[in-house]
């Protein structure tokens, strides 16, 4: 029986408003490869128009001192809470999981300026000897916490 785990993080505290961070996840997802360039080598939409539900990517990026190759689709978009889900579907890592996506929970305003930010990693391993993903968690808190600063 299959059996989808999760990990999540919340960030409390990030230093740019809600709208601005959802907003840049949900257009300007491509522009990671500009604001982190050490971690992604290029992120090349190959289906869609890159925002929408359907749109896919292609990812190259280094994680860990070795570098991954990831193709992902928006599977659903709520501007309402501010959430987006993405599913990974070829790539490395798909010789671990049979199941991997991301999942921008939410984006809660905290205030002028701030937000709180809320991420999971759902995945179901390939066998229980595969680790659990969190070097992606790790990830996400490291450009949740430094996103802001590029988009000032």
């Amino acid at each position: 029986m299959a059996q989808i785990r999760k990990l999540e993080l919340e960030v409390a505290e990030v230093k740019c408003s809600a709208t601005k961070f959802y907003g840049f996840y949900k257009n300007n997802i491509t522009q990671l490869v500009k604001c982190f360039p050490e971690i992604y080598k290029s992120v090349q939409v190959t289906e869609g128009d890159g925002a929408s539900v359907g749109s896919a990517r292609l990812w190259k990026y280094g994680l860990d001192g070795l570098r991954h190759t990831l193709k992902e689709r928006t599977v659903a978009v709520n501007d309402e809470s501010k959430s987006i889900t993405w599913n990974f579907y070829g790539g490395e890592l798909m010789n671990y999981y049979k199941s991997f996506g991301f999942k921008l929970v939410s984006v809660t305003p905290k205030g002028e300026g701030r937000c709180s930010v809320k991420w999971a990693v759902e995945f179901e391993k390939a066998n229980e000897d595969v680790p659990s993903p969190t070097a992606y968690i790790n990830l996400l808190d490291k450009i949740t916490q430094g996103l802001p600063s590029q988009l000032l």
